[in-house]
Order: structure tokens, then C-alpha cells, then sequence
């Protein structure tokens, strides 16, 4: 990724903290009986792994699990959210707001920044994702598609982190039902994952 460090950092540390918030709803879910299946938990790790890897795509000192690795996991990732998209699985998204189709759309969006990358066979399967790297193999056409996607996606959303509507009598704890920062994440992932695009 291009840039300045400070900004890296920024991100890295940004995108770590939604890393952890996905983590503290799939703690708290773990104590919810009824209300949250599996589908609600599928949604918070996606977020939880997108999250990771966009800080490690940021991070100047890269992180651990080879670009094999990553590439592995959002493709398992996207082919999940793709079946359920096709079965029609309702979500039921509970705090975000992001469906199936969003999540198609942002596994394919990591595969490609995965993919463009420049590596060749060798670093494929270090075990330490570089934190410098470039887009040797990368489409500009695709990789503005992607990025005006999230960039549009980040302005829908916008309103909702301001106005957040009431969760209502769920019974859910306040951590799986909080809209506003749910939000204030998406928004965020959006934008972050949108700048790196065009980085």
C-alpha cells in the first residue's frame, strides 16, 4: 500500500479496533440462548476478518499468514455468503447492516487486492503477509468498480450512524444491538477498504 506511514498506522489501528468489536459481540453471543444463530455469527466474523486483514494489508510491518492463506479464507468466506444468497437464507442482520450480496461483493474485493499484489510463487507461502507491496497485477477498471461500490456503500450508510433507529425490546445485549457503532464500523471498512483501492 501506498502512502505515508502515519496514515498506515492510523488505518491498521482503526481497522484493528473493528477487529476487536467483531470479536466482543461473538464473546457476548456466546452467553445469548436464543435471538442469534448462525447466520448473525457468520456475519460478525466476516466483519472480524475483513477488518484483520485490511490492518494487515496497512500495517507498514505486514502481518502474520502468507497472501495463500488470506486468500484461502475469503474465498471460503465468499462462497458461503454466495450459497446464502443463493438458498435466499434470510440474515437477519442484527446491529449491521451489511446482507449476503455486500459480503459477496467485499470477498471479491479482498481476493482482488490479494491477488494484485506482486508475488511471485516463493512469497505466496512465507508465513508473513509484507506490509510493502504494489499492484503489479491490477485492473484499474475492476479496482474503481470496487472502490465506488464502497464509496457509495460508506454514503448510504452515513445517515444511520447519525440517526441510528432504537433496537427495540430484542433481548439481545447492548453489544449485538448497537446500531450506530455498527455502523460507524461499516462506514469506516467501507471507506478504508474504498481508499486502498485506489492507494
Amino acid at each position: 500500500m501506498a502512502g505515508p506511514d502515519w496514515i498506515r498506522w492510523t488505518l491498521t489501528v482503526l481497522f484493528l479496533a473493528v477487529a476487536a468489536y467483531c470479536v466482543t459481540r461473538l464473546v457476548v453471543a456466546r452467553h445469548v440462548p436464543d435471538g442469534y444463530r448462525g447466520c448473525h455469527r457468520a456475519l460478525d466474523a466476516a466483519h472480524g476478518m475483513m477488518s484483520f486483514g485490511m490492518a494487515v494489508m496497512c500495517s507498514p510491518v505486514g502481518g502474520p499468514v502468507p497472501v495463500a492463506g488470506w486468500q484461502a479464507v475469503f474465498l471460503v468466506s465468499t462462497a458461503w455468503f454466495v450459497s446464502a444468497w443463493w438458498r435466499r437464507t434470510a440474515t437477519e442482520p442484527i446491529g449491521w447492516h451489511g446482507d449476503c450480496q455486500h459480503h459477496v461483493v467485499a470477498g471479491l474485493a479482498m481476493l482482488y487486492m490479494l491477488t494484485a499484489m506482486p508475488h511471485d510463487p516463493e512469497h505466496t507461502a512465507v508465513p508473513w503477509l509484507s506490509g510493502t507491496h504494489g499492484a503489479e497485477r491490477a485492473l484499474p477498471f475492476v479496482g474503481w468498480l470496487f472502490a465506488g461500490y464502497f464509496f457509495v456503500h460508506a454514503t448510504v450508510l452515513g445517515p444511520r450512524v447519525v440517526r441510528a433507529a432504537a433496537p427495540g425490546d430484542t433481548g439481545l445485549p447492548a453489544a449485538l444491538t448497537a446500531s450506530r457503532v455498527t455502523a460507524a464500523c461499516e462506514v469506516f471498512m467501507a471507506l478504508g477498504t474504498g481508499y486502498l483501492l485506489v492507494a
